[in-house]
């Protein structure tokens, strides 16, 4: 018993423990996915005729460039997630709503760009690129992400190929923002600016409490 609880400990744990104990009523069905997540694999198991449980990862990178308020950042998003969900098919057929939690590691590493004529504008006072030095942050999300959405296609019924729609939100809750430029610590009027810098940055970030989910797979039942 004890060893089981410590495997089941966490939300990757937990997931695994989820599928572990879950009976299944027929063939897994394994697939590919790619959606606003990123791309990635998937493991369904049904549980009940109108019950089905998964498991899966997606990974994404990109780059864009994005403005909070004088500065132009470049970034850098990479996006890692790992999911446990359980599918509830309320007529029987393909028709699902979908439940979980994600283990969420998405993160966006960012870099000031700056103005023409190598100065930045930073809460209203400007400064020569010389005296910000590097300027660079991140932004990170809640590790525990509930889900929640509905879906179409069932897996674990029909032939062995299913395609699958996926449409939610993952709740990240509040970005967590850090930013710092070397040569704040020599200027404290400039590190006033940083500061206020990333309070801006952190409330334009929390727009992204709720990140929209659409995903479609290919499935698989072996």
């Amino acid at each position: 018993m004890n060893q089981q609880n410590g495997v089941c400990h966490g939300v990757l744990g937990g997931a695994l423990c989820l599928l572990i104990a879950a009976p299944a009523y027929a063939a897994p069905t394994l697939d590919v996915h790619a959606g606003t997540l990123g791309g990635g694999l998937g493991l369904t198991f049904g549980v009940a005729r109108s019950l089905d449980v998964r498991a899966g990862f997606n990974a994404a990178n990109a780059e864009r460039t994005v403005t909070s308020g004088d500065i132009r950042y470049n970034g850098q998003l990479k996006f890692q997630t790992v999911g446990a969900l359980a599918d509830w098919y309320p007529f029987y057929g393909a028709f699902r709503l979908s439940a979980g939690l994600f283990y969420n590691d998405n993160k966006v590493n960012v870099t000031a760009i700056p103005n023409a004529g190598s100065t930045y504008t930073i809460n209203g006072n400007t400064y020569s690129a010389a005296q910000v030095g590097s300027l660079a942050g991140t932004v990170r999300f809640n590790q525990s992400s509930p889900y929640v959405g509905l879906g179409f296609g069932n897996p674990m019924r029909g032939g062995p190929w299913t395609v699958m729609l996926d449409l939610g939100a993952l709740y990240q809750g509040s970005p967590k923002v850090d930013l710092s430029a070397t040569g704040a610590l020599a200027n404290p009027q400039l590190a006033a600016d940083i500061s206020s810098a990333r309070q801006t940055a952190q409330s334009d970030a929390a727009k992204y409490r709720w990140w929209p989910v659409v995903q479609l797979s290919l499935g698989y039942r072996f």
